[in-house]
């Protein structure tokens, strides 16, 4: 190959990676936006912790429900199709939930949206996972740390300024300008992703039957679980920060979105700067540091009396869940299949943990209290950081008995 195709081969690959980081950042962007105004305006109205679980539980279980027809569908459409069309639902939804006034409705939205969500999760994450080999798995994390800026900075800070100079409405009326707006951008940023991801891409190879025996694969299995067990905690921690924040430590608006960013800088870094650390640590060290970063997380929520100790806690847990998802997002893209029903799978998982985590603050909170929820949630991640090791140690036997 000569010098020029060279360049022009690394210029296209730079140049949509950094599309795809910007489609990412303005996902994350907009998604939290939603969420955090959805969550703020339902404490405007006088919502409860156990009913602002509820709320925040629809979504994902939407996301949830959907994620395997979203597999099935990309695989059979193309990314660039269904991302355009999956992105219309969410402009729309989010005129409405300023205008419900009652809980119930403000969760029934939150459910609508959630069944449009995976359809653009599936697109942009199989669209990640087959580029990944030419973009570098050093790189595994850069999606999640693009979708983190979003997620832990830039959305909290635009939903919390907006809703204190504008109100509600003007703010779910920006993330609704914005699903319009990364509609249109994607039409040109995946034109060539469909032609790139064809080859993988055939409606004979997506079909539930190939997804069914993709996720009985022992390694994707464990993948699956860790992140369901990975998500769920992230989103406990997520959603009731802001809430102990504000009613139990007693800070104001603006400093609970404070520990939110905090949250978000930490995933940021962890995910642009430990890609490397990740291929070399290995496996088991790395998720000894998740596992233990999670449990600090949740000790420093459920005992800490302190703002700091919270953001310290808080960092730690981030930090812990990001190290896992590079290893995750490194070993699903080894694996030799469809990327299209990879990543269904995988958000699958990470939907369900999304919904049950919230689901589960809400069931305890009312019995426990808002802090004692985070410690009642320790033994999931002790009980499943066991059975991982002990499922690996297992599948090694075999491989000592031949060596032998």
């Amino acid at each position: 190959m000569s010098a020029a195709n060279r360049v022009a081969g690394a210029w296209r690959r730079e140049r949509f990676t950094g599309g795809f980081m910007l489609l990412a950042l303005a996902s994350g962007t907009t998604i939290s936006m939603a969420q955090l105004a959805t969550t703020l305006y339902a404490l405007q109205l006088g919502v409860d912790s156990a009913k602002l679980g509820i709320i925040a539980a629809m979504e994902p279980l939407g996301i949830a429900l959907m994620t395997l027809p979203a597999g099935l569908l990309v695989a059979r459409y193309g990314a660039r199709r269904v991302y355009f069309t999956a992105s219309l639902g969410p402009m729309l939804l989010n005129l409405v939930v300023p205008f419900t006034g009652a809980w119930p409705l403000i969760a029934l939205t939150q459910w609508l949206i959630g069944l449009c969500i995976p359809f653009r999760i599936v697109s942009i994450g199989g669209v990640f996972l087959a580029r990944l080999a030419q973009i570098g798995v050093a790189r595994a994390g850069w999606y999640r740390a693009a979708m983190s800026v979003g997620t832990g900075m830039t959305g909290p800070w635009l939903a919390s300024w907006l809703i204190g100079a504008h109100g509600p409405v003007a703010t779910f009326c920006a993330a609704s300008a914005s699903f319009a707006g990364m509609a249109l951008f994607s039409r040109a940023l995946l034109g060539d992703a469909d032609t790139a991801a064809s080859g993988a891409a055939h409606p004979g190879t997506g079909g539930l039957r190939a997804l069914l025996s993709l996720a009985n694969h022992r390694d994707v299995r464990e993948q699956l679980a860790t992140e369901a067990v990975n998500s769920a905690t992230r989103s406990l921690a997520g959603t009731y920060t802001v809430v102990l924040a504000i009613q139990h430590l007693r800070l104001s608006q603006t400093q609970a979105v404070a520990l939110l960013t905090l949250q978000g800088v930490v995933a940021v870094v962890a995910l642009f700067g430990l890609g490397r650390v990740a291929s070399r640590w290995g496996d088991a060290r790395c998720y000894a540091f998740s596992v233990a970063g999670g449990v600090t997380g949740l000790l420093a929520l459920g005992l800490a009396r302190e703002a700091w100790i919270v953001g310290a806690g808080l960092a730690a847990l981030c930090a812990g869940s990001s190290l896992l998802h590079l290893v995750n997002m490194q070993r699903l893209g080894r694996l030799p299949a469809d990327k299209s029903q990879v990543s269904s799978l995988y958000n699958l998982a990470s939907m369900t943990g999304a919904f049950c985590g919230p689901l589960a603050g809400s069931a305890l909170a009312p019995m426990v209290g808002l802090p004692s929820v985070f410690l009642c949630w320790l033994p999931v991640v002790g009980v499943s950081a066991a059975m991982l090791r002990r499922a690996r140690r297992d599948a090694a036997l075999p491989l000592s008995a031949d060596a032998r």
